[in-house]
């Protein structure tokens, strides 16, 4: 894969900047590129060698310059020696000019009219909000820039603007993986210590070498001889590539340097291959990537033969390939991504260890306490060796090792369930205490199918950003599907009863409708519940329901594969739990409907007579009346009377199933409820907006709280720092800022005061109209 550096972005962003629709448009002109501060001026040598680039200013046509008058021709081609290809669009540099200037019509520059028209035949180079680019903005916007947070600080733009001509040589990966980016970074592109200097030859010689001034060059040879032991000319890279791999004396650091960002040599890889010693001074090395993939291909076979063992066979072997292989992912192929069955293994391991103890008790509470202390732990592990793997052959031999590590617990674990129920009963609303004092204040958000091991891994990620979360437990209401179990963990519960048996869908009491979505939304409103939809806050001093998250759609669509799709689920519903408290809801309380089974290669089947049932489903049925089976039963949540037959133990009613729900399970029937809410210390430094006063175009913004280390700024989208519509202040000592946006056009448009903290994290945001 193609590094992607700076300049090959800026590249491909001016490339873009002259698109068009070829069936209904002409080609622009030019494209104009207007830069009132200069600050693209250093990178205009390089760009002109791979873009047809042309700059405002003295007469010299050697160097592609020329007043505007030249530059017409250039774009009419009737410059015989200025030569560029008929499907390009000419971009023309026009430093030290703004857009206002030239629009600015009679009082235009005399310089500059003849070039106005074209802003009309062609197109400008600017950002989607109208301003031109600056250097910080093409780095920080995500729309038509890189999305790279960069801090607003007056050393950073310095140092930044210092670097431009190093900066543009570095890959945009590794600047994207040390956001957000400060002066430091920027000044150790202008100062790289000879470490760096040698692990960038490495990467690529030529490419180095031809960066550098003869000076340079010369003495980075002479160090390379000196501390190193090696000349580059004299014995080439492979060689040098060797003694790197062999970390004798000082390459030992090198190496170390190297182990730290490997992803900025990506290259480097390649030459190790090539420089392994036919002989090597360990069995196993963790500087030859040949070692790491014997040793991958080795774990592959291992886990894969694991199919035909029993289960303490299965543990015991998991155990001795975990001791083994666990110093590799300390290796830089691990970081590299080159490890993924040494990573799954750890999880594997834990998978081992856990499933030695069985999910049991007398009673469905007794499982359940269980199963909420430490048995989703279990379930944990296995979405973990699951998400670590994505080529075919690495997920066959991580399903093999569950197949045999975990489906003997979980079938356990089920089967202690159902003989609980089948002795004790199964009480789905002993937890309903919950909704019978919801306070002012508190925004209930409804996720589909919140496994409780994705809980738990919820609660940490609201924990680690500091957030009180408590977790607790409630059964799901009978059976575990959606248009049972959801109407049944609402707030509005009560107002539901049996109904349309034939759906398993409650009804409204008062008017017998159907409780689908829209219908349980309304019941909520009635109640006095706000429905915030999409991104919404709604008015914190209330209640309210909000619903998030496609984790069962995509389960069922994609079956083992939510592994991969699980963590992205969880980092929309943190945010948008941050959001809510952060916005001033006092609590949002999370609730989910049920869990379900994740089985990869397959869930077992069970037979039911069609003739049997009414409605079937994946791990449940309902029965006719009357009719007789010898699975295990029980009544529909909602109306006792009517009776649900489930597949046994981890089964289901139809084959090839990896992932269902609708069963009696610890899985799919102990379902988390999380309590979130603001802790002491981000009370304690809780920002607010205060005021927002305009006056033309400046506006006043008073904030209360702690407002150190903040920024204020007016972007067109909030969550978006290049839209940026004005330039970020920090308030002073009595929280007061004044902000200028410089577009008169932009007045009467909806903007967002946005305050936000040093790594770009917005602390709070307010709509606003420019100008007032």
């Amino acid at each position: 894969m193609k590094t992607v550096t700076f300049l090959d972005a800026l590249v491909d962003a001016l490339t873009r900047a002259g698109e068009y629709n070829k069936n209904d448009a002409v080609p622009p002109a030019a494209i104009l590129w207007l830069d009132q501060d200069r600050q693209w001026e250093p990178l205009i040598p390089r760009l002109r060698e791979r873009l047809p680039l042309f700059t405002l200013g003295k007469y010299a046509p050697a160097e592609k310059t020329g007043p505007a008058y030249w530059l017409r021709c250039v774009i009419a081609r009737t410059l015989p020696e200025i030569q560029f290809p008929n499907d390009a669009t000419p971009i023309l540099y026009l430093p030290g000019v703004s857009k206002q200037e030239l629009r600015a019509g009679d009082e235009c520059p005399r310089l500059l009219q003849p070039l106005v028209e074209l802003q009309y035949r062609g197109v400008l180079w600017t950002h989607k909000n109208g301003r031109e680019w600056s250097v910080a903005a093409f780095l920080q916007a995500s729309d038509g820039g890189l999305g790279i947070q960069v801090s607003a600080d007056n050393a950073t733009k310095e140092a930044m603007q210092r670097a431009l001509l190093k900066l543009a040589d570095e890959p945009v990966e590794n600047s994207r993986r040390q956001a957000p980016l400060r002066s430091a970074f920027f000044d150790a592109l202008l100062n790289p210590d000879e470490i760096r200097n040698l692990l960038l030859w490495l990467n690529d010689p030529a490419a180095y070498k031809q960066r550098c001034a003869n000076e340079e060059w010369i003495a980075f040879c002479q160090v390379c001889k000196n501390k190193y032991g090696f000349h580059p000319e004299q014995e080439g890279a492979i060689s040098a590539a060797q003694m790197l791999g062999n970390r004798q004396g000082q390459w030992d650091a090198v190496w170390r340097r190297y182990a730290e960002a490997p992803l900025s040599y990506p290259n480097l890889p390649d030459l190790l291959r090539r420089a392994r010693p036919q002989t090597s001074f360990f069995d196993l090395s963790p500087s030859w990537p040949q070692d790491n993939e014997n040793a991958e291909t080795q774990l592959r076979r291992q886990l894969s033969e694991l199919r035909e063992k029993y289960t303490t066979d299965t543990r015991s072997a998991l155990k001795q390939m975990e001791a083994e292989n666990a110093p590799r992912r300390e290796w830089v192929w691990a970081e590299l991504g080159q490890a993924p069955l040494a990573k799954a293994l750890q999880y594997l391991n834990i998978l081992a260890v856990e499933a030695e103890q069985p999910l049991n008790g007398a009673t469905v509470s007794e499982i359940a306490t269980a199963f909420a202390d430490w048995g989703w732990r279990v379930d944990a592990a296995v979405i973990d060796a699951l998400a670590a793997v994505e080529r075919r052959e690495d997920v066959e031999a991580i399903k093999a090792a569950i197949a045999a590590a975990y489906r003997p617990w979980l079938e356990q674990s089920a089967i202690a369930f159902q003989k609980a129920i089948a002795a004790k009963g199964y009480i789905a609303d002993q937890k309903t205490a919950l909704w019978k004092s919801i306070a002012e204040g508190t925004c209930i958000l409804f996720s589909d199918a919140l496994h409780f091991d994705a809980g738990q891994r919820l609660a940490t990620m609201l924990q680690q950003r500091g957030f009180e979360c408590k977790v607790d437990w409630h059964l799901a209401a009978l059976p575990t599907i959606t248009p049972t179990a959801k109407p049944a963990i609402s707030p509005v519960a009560d107002k539901f009863t049996s109904g349309d048996t034939s759906v398993l869908e409650p009804v409204i009491a008062e008017s017998n409708t159907r409780v689908n979505a829209d219908v349980l939304r309304q019941a909520l409103l009635d109640a006095g519940y706000q429905i915030l939809g999409n991104d919404a806050l709604g008015d914190a001093t209330g209640r309210a329901w909000t619903e998030l998250g496609e984790i069962d759609a995509y389960g069922h669509t994609n079956e083992w594969k939510i592994a991969h799709h699980l963590s992205g689920e969880l980092r929309e519903l943190q945010r948008r739990i941050q959001s809510l408290l952060e916005y001033g809801w006092k609590r949002v309380i999370v609730v989910t409907d049920h869990g379900w089974l994740m089985l990869p290669n397959g869930l077992p089947k069970s037979e039911l007579p069609q003739h049997l049932t009414e409605i079937r489903k994946g791990r449940c049925a309902r029965l006719k009346e009357g009719a007789q089976t010898e699975m295990q039963t029980a009544s529909w949540h909602w109306d006792k009377n009517v009776r649900i037959a489930f597949a046994p133990g981890i089964n289901c009613f139809e084959s090839g199933k990896e992932y269902e729900h609708g069963g009696l399970s610890p899985q799919e029937c102990v379902v988390p409820v999380l309590a979130v809410s603001p802790s002491s210390d981000i009370l304690a430094q809780a920002i607010e907006i205060k005021s927002v006063v305009w006056r033309g175009l400046r506006c006043a913004v008073t904030l209360a709280g702690k407002t150190t280390g903040v920024l204020v700024d007016i972007r067109s989208k909030a969550g978006d720092p290049g839209t940026s519509l004005a330039e970020p202040r920090a308030p002073d000592a009595q929280g007061n800022v004044s902000l200028l946006v410089t577009d008169d056009d932009l007045i009467g448009t909806a903007a967002f005061i946005v305050v936000v903290s040093e790594d770009g994290t917005i602390q709070k945001q307010q709509l606003t109209t420019v100008g007032g």
